[in-house]
């Protein structure tokens, strides 16, 4: 399994992109930096699994499905759960802040352009031979992570979370999952705002990482915030020195 960070930031500045992570050429998870990682290669992706509706994890939607309307085939499948989706299509693709594909036939099939699949947590589901498992984050509005697997190996991937025990009970149990990929958004002296808005911190990892009773898992972490960049890049290493800090662009292989 190829796995490619299109975004691996918190939030936007410069040519930082925000979080997305495309696990097929067609499957990517969350939609924060499609259009400028994958350029016309966007025609190829036919769904998109969204953690939750922070503006940067779904904010390349819209301009997606714009750019390749004209040339789908099939509908673009925006998959996550009920709230999430809601979001998404109660407060963005509603005709006031964009159009609502969900309503408009694709020029080629006739097929409406966008679909919105709801999942459950903790029910698995099969996607172009992947095998899919969703789960409940803790974040300040419904969350999910995602394990993903294919051929019997695979990575679990957090999503925007704080303190999670389902987390490392599920890396305990599963010996098939080979990679975590979490976030660290804040340097550890700002713990009092990532407790409020749900974030790691180094050291609130670091601790949360003692809950692991394995040593053959590889841990990556993303969704550094810009504005802290400096201060997370020198604290990262001196806390967490087992771990690599994604950039965008970089590949995991499991």
């Amino acid at each position: 399994m190829r796995i490619k960070i299109l975004g691996a930031y918190g939030g936007r500045f410069g040519d930082l992109g925000t979080t997305c992570i495309q696990i097929s050429e067609s499957i990517l998870i969350d939609a924060g930096n499609i259009m400028r990682s994958l350029g016309e290669n966007c025609l190829l992706v036919n769904h998109v699994l969204l953690t939750h509706a922070h503006l940067d994890h779904i904010v390349d939607i819209p301009f997606m499905i714009d750019y390749t309307f004209r040339y789908r085939e099939q509908p673009l499948e925006i998959i996550g759960c009920r709230e999430t989706l809601s979001a998404v299509r109660d407060y963005v693709m509603n005709w006031n802040i964009w159009p609502e594909f969900s309503s408009i036939r694709l020029i080629n099939s006739g097929d409406f352009a966008v679909s919105y699949t709801p999942i459950e947590p903790l029910k698995s589901f099969q996607l172009e031979g992947f095998e899919i498992t969703p789960f409940r984050s803790n974040h300040t509005i419904p969350t999910l992570g995602y394990v993903v697997k294919k051929e019997n190996r695979g990575f679990l991937f957090t999503g925007d979370t704080y303190k999670n025990p389902q987390i490392w009970r599920r890396l305990n149990e599963d010996r098939e999952i080979k990679a975590l990929i979490t976030e660290v958004s804040y340097p550890s002296y700002m713990h009092n705002l990532a407790e409020v808005s749900k974030h790691y911190t180094p050291k609130i990892l670091e601790e949360e990482l003692r809950m692991l009773r394995r040593d053959d898992v590889e841990i990556y972490i993303m969704h550094l915030k810009p504005n802290s960049m400096s201060e997370l890049l020198r604290e990262i290493p001196q806390v967490l020195p087992d771990v690599k800090i994604l950039s965008d662009g970089d590949e995991i292989i499991i």
